[in-house]
Order: structure tokens, then C-alpha cells, then sequence
């Protein structure tokens, strides 16, 4: 159904653009705005008046004029969803049977006499009155006249003041100058889009009692206590050769048993739950280090001067620049450096289970009847009269007699000395030789003066630069220096300065290292500042560090320990 609104004045001058209103949230379509002759009296008084309201009173204007020109009846505001137009109803009179309780010379009482005709004759619409005035809004309620109050969301934006207006042309003069001074972009290249800086690190939490002897109970039926030393039945087996083996078998003794089934085996249950209790030392992950680093750069017109760039720490954070670089660092002692603490070493393994006392065993050995051989053979091996027979097939290579002399021959047999080797102890023999024969040519005066003439000690070069005789260097007005900044101390606040920082010049670029101040979860802020002698507003970053601890179960680190027990 076609929704007929009868707008009051207040709609075009008080509202937003006609086309910009969301109309879809009256739910009909299409619309039509019907223009009356007391708006549009009003409309066209306020084209001689100032400001936007003039504006849109030439707005509603042209559009009229627009439709008198064509002799069209409609024109369009929004084309669909939904449909929109403003349409001419200037002869419209209001209603008679109503005049009596409305003045007709005012306005808006008259528009709802208006509305009432409208109304009455309507066909296939609804016909309302269109006002955010609540004074028309409850005349038309008491007659009876159809109304629908504008959505006050539709409103535009209140007028500019004339204090805001003076800010706003102040801004522009602050701007100008602005303009003329240094422009420092300050960039944190570890932050990330949220400007936050977040690590993570892992407690290991003990396990529960409940878990513990779970675990426990897990062991003792891997690996039970053995209660039954009946020995088994007597085994019996021939070798190739014939030999038979018998083995028997004999429980151990009453005090092995007992020292395994009260002593071992319960302190091996002991030990292991007090390994297992322990099984979270160690196992901690620390969160890494946070390093932040700040690029600055000055992409102004003009450099900046007597720069001071401030950091500072709110919250439960600390940081710590690194310790200048020296030219003898290498040669420093690197045992001066403090020891690193000695960490706990992890549980890897329990403890094995003890092992039941074995069965005592007896074993014997039965030899099988044997033909006597043709030829008999000792029992040590070949006889030594069959080797003596063999020193002519060997160059007559006497045989020794000894056990000494045999071990020996094995020896030379088994490491012979090459030719090389031979040729290299002759040259060291000759050499020896040698030495001991200048040696032996020397003057014994001379020689004695000799060996008490000490040697000069060479001088390190270092000590004898020039540089240590030079005054120090006068500081670059250029760089950028620490100032009331300590190395290698954490502080909450530190700065560094420069005299004269070039503007289109490279990026500046400065790094230190975050300490959170408390263990377990921490947060805090760290700001940078940039201050100048030519800066008016300095500029300001402010990056989030937190570090997150999580909890760690060992339940299955265990589960595998105990699973991995042999």
C-alpha cells in the first residue's frame, strides 16, 4: 500500500538531504511526500534567510520550480527500495467539519486540517500527517487525524557554533605553522597491527595425588612382584659332538627372596613415585625475550633541533639497552661474565625394576664312547717334533722353545716394520747424532752467557697508539647520544639526544630489550616521545607488552616415562 506523508516544515530544514534519509524503514512502497501551500509559504521564506537553512530552502524551491517548468506532478527522490518522490498538492483545502477546534491561520493547525481532507478522500493509500513537532502531533491525536512522527536518528548534525567555528580557523593557523616544522614518524617494527607485543610461556604444574599413584599402580602391574621361586623342572640337551648337558635347577635362598620382595621391590616403588612427583621440575618453557625496535625518521622540510627522544615504562615492565661495543672486547677474559644458572635436568627415565634372585643351577656333562684313532693327536694341538720337522721348508727357522720366545716371534709377525718406517728412524738417529755434535762444538763460556740473556717481551701495539696521547674527540652534533641512561641496568625511563637531526635523511634507528618486572603473567606500556626546540606538538608512540603464562599438564609426559619403563 502507497504511504502518503503531509511533511511539516521542519523535515526539509532540521533533517538530513531528502535523498540521504533511510526511508526503507518505514516498510512501504512506494512513498509519496506531498508538498502543501502552508510549506512551501514557509519554504520560501527562508530562502532570503542565511547559512544551510537558506541552502535548503533553494533546494525544495528548485525542485518545485522544476515541476512547474516540466507540468510534471512528481519528482523523483530515490528511484526504488523504496520508490520516493515529492509530489505538487497546493489546492488542497482543510477540512470544515474540524475548523471549529483548529485556527486555520496558523500553519501547522491548518496543515492538519489538510491531512484530515486528505484522508477522508483517500483510495488505495494511507494518507498521515509527517512532524517532529509534538505540539501538532497531539492536536491531530484528539481529532482523529492519522500522524507518524519523523525518526529523530534522521536528524543532521547540529548547526556549527560560533566558538566551534573559531577553533576550527585556529586549527587551520596552528596547521600553517606545523606544516613549517619537522615531521618525525615514529614506527615500532616489533609491534604488530594492534600495536601489541605478546609472548607466551609454559608452566609445568605437578600432578595430582590421584594421577600419581595411578601411575604407580600403572608400574606395578607392568612389572609384578614375582612370589612364586618354585624351581623349574630339569632340562636336557646334546651338542653336535655328542655331549650331553643336564641342568638342574634349585630355588635361591630364603634371604634373597625376602631382601627383593621387602626391600627392592618396595624401593623401587618409592623411588619412582618420587621420581614421578617430580617429573614437572625442569619442564618449564620460558617466554623469549622481547626486543623492541623503533625506527624514526624526519620527513619534514626542515631538521629537527636539540631533539630529545624519550622512552618510558608504565605497568610492570623495565627495559635495558645493550652495552656499547669496544675495540678490546676480544681480547677480554670471557671467564669474567657471570656464570649462567645451572638448570634442573628433566626427568628421562625411571628407575629400572629390580631383578627376582635367580634359580641356582647345576649343570653336567656326559661324554660319548669313542674308537681309538689310528694316529694320535695331543691334546694341546700339533705336536712341537712335527714343527721342528718343518724348519727346512722354512729356512731353516729355529723354532722357539719358550713360551717368551713364541710370543715374541707373534709379535714380529704380526706388526712387521715397513722400509718407510726403517728409513725414518735411521734420519732421527742421524739427526740426534747431529745436534748432540754441535752441541758439543759450542764454547761452555759462551753457551752459559747465552742461556742468561733474557728474552724481550714483546710490547702489545695497542700500547703504543698514537690515540692515547690525543684529547678525546668532540661528539657529533649529528649523532644521537644516551643520556641519563645507563648500560646494562634496567630503568623505566631513558632518553637519547641529538643536536641536529637532518630532515629526508635515513631512518633512525634504536633497539633495547624489555624486562618484565614480576614472574607470571605481566603488562604494561612502553611510550615513546620526540621532542625538539622546533617541534610544537611531539609526537608519541605507544606499544602494549604483555607476557602470557600458560599451564602445562604433565600427565602424559609421565604416561610416556612410565610406559618407557623396562
Amino acid at each position: 500500500m502507497e504511504l502518503h506523508l503531509v511533511p511539516d516544515t521542519n523535515l526539509f530544514f532540521e533533517f538530513k538531504a531528502l535523498d540521504q534519509l533511510p526511508w526503507a524503514e518505514l516498510g512501504h512502497d512506494p512513498i509519496v511526500l506531498l508538498l502543501t501551500k502552508p510549506v512551501l509559504d514557509e519554504i520560501d521564506k527562508h530562502k532570503k534567510a542565511g547559512g544551510r537553512t537558506r541552502d535548503r530552502a533553494l533546494d525544495i524551491f528548485g525542485r518545485f520550480r522544476a515541476m512547474l517548468e516540466s507540468e510534471a506532478s512528481d519528482s523523483e527522490i530515490q528511484p526504488a527500495d523504496p520508490r520516493v518522490v515529492l509530489r505538487r498538492m497546493t489546492t488542497v483545502r482543510p477540512d470544515p467539519n474540524i475548523e471549529e477546534h483548529l485556527d486555520y491561520d496558523r500553519p501547522d493547525e491548518r496543515l492538519i486540517g489538510i491531512v484530515s481532507t486528505l484522508s477522508k478522500r483517500a483510495q488505495g493509500c494511507e494518507v498521515k500527517l509527517f512532524t517532529d513537532d509534538g505540539g501538532p502531533a497531539g492536536m491531530a491525536q484528539d481529532l482523529g487525524v492519522p500522524f507518524k512522527m519523523i525518526p529523530q536518528a534522521w536528524r543532521r548534525p547540529p548547526g556549527e557554533t560560533t566558538e566551534a567555528k573559531q577553533i576550527r580557523d585556529l586549527k587551520k593557523v596552528v596547521e600553517v605553522y606545523q606544516n613549517q616544522e619537522p615531521k618525525v614518524a615514529i614506527r615500532c617494527e616489533t609491534a604488530g597491527g594492534d600495536g601489541a607485543v605478546t609472548v607466551v610461556g609454559k608452566t609445568a604444574i605437578p600432578l595430582t595425588e590421584t594421577e600419581l599413584e595411578a601411575l604407580v599402580e600403572t608400574l606395578r602391574l607392568k612389572h609384578p612382584l614375582r612370589e612364586d621361586f618354585t624351581p623349574p623342572d630339569a632340562t636336557t640337551s646334546t651338542d653336535t659332538w655328542g655331549v650331553t648337558k643336564t641342568v638342574t635347577y634349585s630355588a635361591p635362598a630364603a634371604d634373597d627372596v625376602a631382601n627383593y620382595r621387602d626391600r627392592l621391590y618396595p624401593k623401587w616403588l618409592d623411588d619412582c613415585r618420587a621420581a614421578l612427583r617430580r617429573v614437572h621440575v625442569g619442564r618449564d618453557e620460558q617466554a623469549p625475550p622481547v626486543t623492541l625496535q623503533w625506527a624514526m625518521s624526519n620527513g619534514g622540510s626542515r631538521p629537527a633541533e636539540r631533539v630529545r627522544v624519550e622512552f618510558a615504562a608504565e605497568g610492570h615492565l623495565e627495559f635495558l639497552r645493550p652495552r656499547p661495543a669496544r675495540d678490546d672486547d676480544d681480547d677480554e677474559d670471557e671467564d669474567v661474565a657471570e656464570p649462567n644458572a645451572v638448570l634442573p635436568e628433566p626427568l628421562r627415565r625411571l628407575p629400572a625394576p629390580p631383578k627376582p634372585p635367580e634359580f641356582g643351577e647345576t649343570v653336567a656333562r656326559s661324554q660319548p664312547a669313542r674308537s681309538t684313532p689310528s694316529t694320535a693327536i695331543s691334546a694341546s694341538g700339533v705336536s712341537l717334533a712335527s714343527l721342528r720337522g718343518m724348519n727346512h721348508a722354512l729356512g731353516n727357522f729355529a723354532v722357539p722353545k719358550s713360551a717368551v720366545e713364541r710370543l715374541a716371534m707373534g709379535r714380529a709377525f704380526a706388526h712387521p716394520m715397513s722400509e718407510e718406517m726403517r728409513r725414518m728412524q735411521d734420519a732421527i738417529t742421524g739427526f740426534s747424532r747431529h745436534d748432540a755434535l754441535m752441541r758439543s762444538m759450542l764454547n761452555p763460556t759462551v753457551s752459559s752467557m747465552v742461556d742468561r740473556v733474557p728474552m724481550p717481551v714483546a710490547m702489545p701495539i695497542r700500547d703504543l697508539s698514537l690515540t692515547r696521547f690525543l684529547p678525546p674527540r668532540p661528539p657529533d652534533p649529528e649523532e644521537f647520544h644516551y643520556a641519563s641512561w645507563p648500560a646494562g641496568t634496567p630503568v623505566q625511563t631513558g632518553a637519547l639526544t641529538c643536536q641536529l637531526w637532518r630532515h629526508q635523511a635515513d631512518e633512525e634507528v634504536f633497539e633495547f630489550d624489555v624486562v618484565f618486572a614480576k614472574e607470571g603473567d605481566a603488562r604494561g606500556v612502553i611510550e615513546c616521545t620526540v621532542h625538539a626546540d622546533n617541534i610544537t606538538v611531539p609526537p608519541q608512540k605507544k606499544v602494549i607488552v604483555e607476557r602470557k603464562v600458560e599451564a602445562v599438564s604433565m600427565l602424559d609426559v609421565a604416561r610416556a616415562i612410565v610406559e618407557a619403563c623396562g
